[in-house]
Formats: structure tokens, sequence, C-alpha cells
């Protein structure tokens, strides 16, 4: 077969393979790149068809006029290229007016070259065969080298931005921009070859042979890699919009290179803060680049909190291919709402280890409050139960006197028992502060003196007691009030030994009245006298005669609050020992 033939059978073959391309491009027509390659894939066939049948016709008139012809595909081929590169390249998603109408410029002057007989042989002129059947000989004018130039320059130009491009994508579009490459190198070289008639070239026809295997990776690129689907993201773009701010220092410390995060971030544009040292552009940073520098280039995080804001940074090392450093990244994350959280979290988890060992050392308190009960309990029912059988099974044996002071024992234990089940009635109380005191005008001194002189014997025993009241009318609850000067005096009792004096005074104080419950006992330390008025504080009696299981106590505190008063403890001023204080204020 001869190289005619041959290159006939090759035009055919490929743009058979351009048109199957442009057939599924179309079918993706609405992307942005596919009508610039529809375009492309439009001039390739059209120039391969006007190529054919100028190597098939033998009539010098049709060869003539479809080389001339071939160059409507030649033409068109070269700002369709360039508008498809800066498609996918991402420069632009759509040719505006002013660019089509610069890249339709000379286009429209090679073609009105070439339709103007006056004007053809500016562009070129066929000579004479040199020898039967070999190519002819074609004398080239201005027009055409103006023509090439153009042509050669623009997209040789237009693949070098596009290596460019394709260098600063991902790995993943290494293969995809290797075939473009191919694509657009193989048939710019192969023409420029044969039309500067370098060495043999001249005497072979080699674009069509440059146009199938164009063709065939054409055709490998749409099918087999999906050209229209993996488009390359520029790295600079996605630079720009990462959400962090992230700056890129040399060697020295100076500012490369920022993003417009990182430019929000430090308050300046980066034109500003180029070339600038680092802990001047941003001095929060400057420890944690020091620190960077001094563990030997290992990477450096720290929290760094300007503005109101709180940014994590993070200062790593950037090195090359070899592993030799070639400067540092500093990535700068907004963390504020983070680490707002996560103290919250921390603070929640406080609380909750706080309540826990609360709940752990009432649960302790409750179980210590509960044997304390439970002996003071035991105490007055051996007593009661003891009294009884002795009174039923000696009832005839006993004389008037004997069971006379076994009945006020028995009384004095059932009221003593009566006492300690009201305070632990009451108790439940101190959780529901909706109990209300039902007032009543009172004269607040003669109910504190009956009071004393109706328990002072049962719950003081041989202890002296001396009442000093004065006559002050104050509406009060009064069973509330009873309650607190017995619990009053019974803890008086109860902390000090036999024989110790007890005074209770009555005072007016503002518009209210003070009582106070004094004792000569041991008195009560500093570090007990608030925990004193709280339930299951105390635990059991202790051998210092401190105050011990505080039940009655805190009901003290708790019956003076629903009064609107307080009730506090202090020495006592005379000499040693405690000094129970309690203030009604009067309502009126």
């Amino acid at each position: 077969m001869s190289w005619r033939w041959l290159g006939i059978s090759l035009l055919l073959s490929g743009a058979g393979c351009l048109i199957a391309c442009a057939v599924y491009v179309w079918r993706y027509r609405g992307r942005p790149t596919a009508t610039s390659l529809l375009v492309v894939l439009a001039a390739l066939v059209q120039w391969s068809l006007a190529r054919t049948v100028e190597l098939a016709a033998g009539d010098p008139a049709i060869k003539r006029v479809f080389c001339d012809l071939k160059y409507v595909g030649l033409v068109v081929l070269t700002p369709a290229a360039i508008v498809f590169v800066l498609q996918y390249a991402g420069y632009i998603r759509r040719p505006s007016p002013p660019l089509l109408g610069l890249l339709a410029a000379e286009p429209l002057v090679v073609l009105l070259t070439l339709a103007i007989p006056s004007t053809h042989h500016l562009f070129h002129t066929y000579l004479p065969a040199p020898a039967p059947g070999a190519l002819p000989a074609v004398r080239y004018g201005p027009v055409f080298w103006a023509h090439f130039i153009y042509f050669n320059a623009a997209t040789w130009l237009c693949l070098v931005a596009f290596v460019e491009t394709m260098a600063r994508t991902s790995r993943p579009s290494y293969r995809q921009g290797a075939l473009l490459v191919g694509v657009l190198a193989l048939p710019l070289g192969a023409n420029l070859l044969t039309t500067l008639n370098f060495e043999r070239f001249g005497q072979v026809d080699v674009p069509p042979f440059a146009f199938v295997v164009t063709a065939v990776l054409i055709t490998l690129a749409v099918f087999r890699f999906h050209l229209l689907d993996l488009r390359p993201i520029a790295r600079g773009r996605i630079f720009q919009t990462i959400g962090e701010g992230v700056v890129v220092l040399d060697l020295g410390g100076k500012v490369i290179d920022a993003n417009l995060a990182a430019e929000r971030l430090l308050g300046q544009p980066f034109v500003r803060v180029v070339a600038q040292p680092a802990e001047k552009v941003a001095p929060a940073w400057s420890d944690l680049l020091h620190r960077h520098l001094g563990n030997g280039g290992g990477e450096a995080v720290e929290d760094v909190t300007a503005g109101g804001r709180t940014h994590e940074v993070t200062v790593s090392s950037l090195t090359d291919h070899l592993g030799w450093p070639t400067g540092r990244l500093v990535v700068a994350r907004d963390v504020t709402e983070r680490r707002r959280i996560e103290q919250q979290l921390r603070a929640s988890l406080e609380r909750e280890q706080a309540a826990a060992r609360q709940l752990r050392a009432l649960d302790q308190m409750k179980g210590t409050f509960l044997q304390a009960v439970s002996h003071d309990l035991r105490t007055p029912l051996a007593s009661v139960l003891g009294i009884a059988v002795t009174l039923q099974r000696h009832q005839q044996e006993l004389d008037a006197r004997d069971a006379a002071d076994l009945l006020q024992r028995l009384g004095k234990s059932a009221r003593k028992m009566d006492r300690l089940l009201n305070d632990l009635l009451d108790l439940d109380r101190l959780a529901q502060p909706t109990v209300s005191p039902e007032r009543e005008y009172v004269d607040l001194g003669e109910l504190v003196e009956r009071v004393v002189k109706d328990v002072s014997a049962e719950l003081l025993d041989d202890r002296p007691v001396h009442v000093d009241v004065c006559r002050l009318r104050l509406e009060v609850d009064p069973p509330k009030v009873e309650r607190i000067v017995e619990n009053l005096l019974a803890n008086a009792a109860r902390h000090t030994p036999q024989g110790t004096p007890v005074w209770v005074r009555v005072r007016p104080r503002g518009k209210g009245a003070l009582l106070v419950v004094e004792d000569a006992g041991p008195g009560v330390p500093d570090e007990l006298r608030e925990t004193i008025f709280q339930p299951f504080r105390q635990g059991p009696r202790p051998a210092s005669h401190a105050p011990g299981l505080g039940v009655g106590l805190a009901l003290v505190r708790v019956f003076a609050q629903l009064h609107g008063g307080t009730a506090w403890v202090q020495d006592r001023r005379e000499g040693p020992g405690a000094s129970f204080h309690v203030h009604l204020p009067d309502p009126g």
C-alpha cells in the first residue's frame, strides 16, 4: 500500500473515532467544557475529511479546493482548543464576547485571504511536483507564516499553561493530564516539523499519522478516563477557600504566603504582611514559633487567645522531596466554641463529681445518724419497757410512793421518746419550703418562761437554770417557739456535765426579739459553728462534748427562718461556754 492510501485510511479511522467521541460528548453538552470540546472534535473531523479528499482526488483543481477547505478546521481548532483548556483548567466558565471576538480575528483573516483569488497567493501557492508520485511543492506567503506563528505560539502557550495547571492539581489527575498533553503536543509537533521541512519530515506526510494517534488518545481520554467528569481543581483556589488560617513561612521566619482566612485573622491584607517576620505580624505566635525551633522542628501546638477568640495554632516543618527543610507551615484553627463546650463539660463533670461526693458523705452521715437515733430511742424505750414490766409483775408489792416514782419515770421516758419522734417527723419539713408559721400575738417572755418551767426538770436534770426575760408581745407561732426553746435546752443538757448552769434570756432587738440560751460547758469549736445547724452533719456525740446529732439545732434554724429570723452560736461573754442566739423579727 502506498503512503497516499495509508494516509487516507488513517485519516478516515481517526475521523471515525472522533465522530464517536463527539456523539458521546453531545450527551454531556450541559457541562462547561462540552461545547468547546465538541468544537475541537468538529474542527478535527472537518480537517481530516478535507485532507482525505485532498489526498484521494486525482484532479489538481479538486486538490486545491480541499487544500484550502482543510484550513477551516485548522483555524477553528486553535480558538476552540484555547477555550477548552481555559475552561478545563478553571480559568473561565464560559467565554465572554470580547474573548470570542479576539479569537475569531485570526481565522477570519485567514479564510478571507483564501477565499479572495487576488489575495490567495499571500497565503500559499502550489508549485508543480518535482517528480511523478511525489508530494506537490508549496510556496507559503506572508499570511501563512503569520498564521503559522500565531497557531503554534497560541497553542504551545496554551499547552504550557495547561501543564502548569495540572502540576498544581492532585495526583489522581496526572494520568488525565498526561493524556491531554499528548493529545495537544503530538499534532502540534508533527505539523511544526512537516511545515518547516525538518530533515526527512518534509518528504513524508506526518500529520495524518499524528492525527490518528491524537484521535485515539482523545477517544481514550473521553471513554476510559471520563475527561468531562474529572476536571482539575487548582490548588491555589483550594488554599484560598480553606476555613482555617494558613500561613507559610520561609526558613528565616518571614511570611511568604497566606490564605484569606489568615488575612482575616491577622487583620491586614497579604500584601502588607508578605516578607514580614512572623513575630511582628502575629506577636501572639512568638513563643510557639521559638518552641518549634527548639524542639528540632517537630510539630508544636498551642492555644492562642486574641480578640476574644481562641485559635489552636499548629506549627510544622515543610520539606522538599529529599527531606531538607524549606520553611514552616502555620495553621490557626478557630476552637473558641469547642473550648467553651469542653469547659462546660469539665465544669459539669466537676459538679457531678462534687455532687457524688456529697451524696456519699450524706449517705455515710445518714447511716451514722440512724445509728445514733436508734441508740437514743432504745434508751427511753428500754426504760419504758422495764418500768412497764415492773409495774405488771410487782404491782401488789409496790407501795404508793414507789409506784408514783415509777410512773413519773415512765412519763419522762415517754415524753423524751415523743420529742425525739417529733424531731424525726419535723426533719422531713426541712426540705419543704411550703411550711408556713401559724402566727398569733403572745407575750414572748411569758411563753419562754413557761416552757423553761415545764421542761427544765425533765431536760436539764439537776442543772441550774436562770431565766431572765422581759415582757414583749410578738406575733409568732407558739408551738414552734416552744420547740426552739426545748431543743436549745436539750442541746445544752446533752453537751454539758451535771451541775453546769444554764441561762435563758429574752431581749428586744430592733422590731423583734432575741432569744438566748447559754451554758458554761466546753463551748463549740469554730469549725463546727455552722455545721451544727445542718442535719446529719455531726454524727454521734464525741468525747469532747462537741454538739452531736444536730437534728434539734437544725430544726431551731428552720423554725427561726420560718419566722423570717436566723440562728447562730458564739462564745459566752462572761466566761467559758456556748451562747445560742435566735432572732425573731416582728412581721407587723
